[in-house]
């Protein structure tokens, strides 16, 4: 008999053959006859236990496959290398800070900065719904900028983008209030999102099945830094006339440029030391359960050809 499967293909040598036809001489017809009716007989008691196996390895697949999915999920989000999530988190930023009102005469252009998507992707990692409490804590968060500034946005992995995330942060504008510098709501991610000085940014996304502090399960956890940090005792930016206040730099979609500033270091060795390597439940379904569900099929396998040594593996 022929009997295919979704891992393996089996080919039984006893197959029998068929029943004999009227050439045979009748004092063989008989015997042989018995023959095949006994034959059949073993083959239907097989059937069982080879449809226990069967199943047992259906059972393998999907779960190899639902493992797929899971991982799925990480693996759709970017990473802070990823060059069209740079470029998208830069140009938000920047589109803000062009656009502010009142207008600004001292904002700054703002470019990537590796070493701060270090530190947001290593909090990130962390699922945890508050600020990194090593900020203002001095070559913890950066090597040079200190304290660092930070934004989170944590919502539905279906509904994440860059430009949804940082946008939502500069929403807050409506309750801020540039005569008094007051908020009449959180406004705070907005005014460190147009914060004049703050011209690096490095931002990290991250799936979390669970968010500590946030309700909801499946989540991006987005967060962004900054440096130098902004919110701190004075107004965001000053107004006037676009860049009129940027003394040496030059004015570019009225945001102020400068060589120095706009220089990025790819590989400057630093790392946040306090991130430390943690086996999250992604690490382990890929570490722990996947060579599993791989031995569970090898001893399935194992198992059938020690119950029929007759039965070979074909490609």
């Amino acid at each position: 008999m022929n009997a295919s499967y979704t891992i393996l293909s089996f080919q039984d040598k006893t197959q029998p053959e068929s029943l004999p036809d009227q050439t045979l001489p009748s004092e063989l017809r008989e015997p042989y006859k018995a023959k095949m009716f006994k034959l059949l007989q073993l083959e239907g008691q097989r059937h069982p236990r080879i449809m226990e196996i069967r199943l047992l390895l259906y059972v393998l697949v999907l779960l190899d496959l639902s493992i797929c999915c899971y991982s799925y999920q990480s693996d759709t989000l970017p990473s802070i290398t990823d060059s069209q999530f740079i470029e998208e988190c830069v140009k938000v930023h920047n589109n803000f800070r062009a656009s502010v009102n009142p207008r600004a005469s001292n904002m700054f252009h703002m470019t990537w900065d590796p070493d701060l998507a270090k530190t947001a992707k290593a909090w990130a990692k962390k699922c945890l719904f508050k600020h990194n409490i090593y900020l203002k804590k001095k070559g913890q968060a950066h090597p040079t900028f200190n304290p660092v500034g930070e934004n989170l946005w944590t919502g539905s992995l279906s509904l994440f983008s860059a430009t949804a995330a940082i946008t939502s942060w500069q929403s807050e504008v409506k309750y801020y209030s540039y005569t008094n510098n007051a908020c009449s709501k959180v406004c705070g991610h907005y005014t460190q999102v147009v914060w004049d000085n703050s011209y690096k940014v490095g931002c990290a996304v991250h799936f979390c099945p669970k968010v500590e502090g946030f309700g909801g399960t499946n989540a991006a956890h987005f967060i962004c830094n900054y440096g130098p940090a902004g919110n701190y005792g004075r107004k965001p930016y000053q107004t006037g006339r676009a860049c009129s206040n940027c003394p040496g730099d030059i004015c570019s979609d009225n945001l102020c440029e400068n060589p120095e500033r706009k220089k990025i270091i790819y590989n400057s060795g630093w790392y946040p030391e306090w991130d430390k390597p943690a086996c999250n439940q992604y690490c382990i379904t890929i570490l722990v359960l996947r060579p599993s569900l791989l031995l569970l099929t090898c001893v399935a396998v194992w198992l059938l050809m020690a119950q029929y040594p007759q039965i070979t593996i074909n490609e």
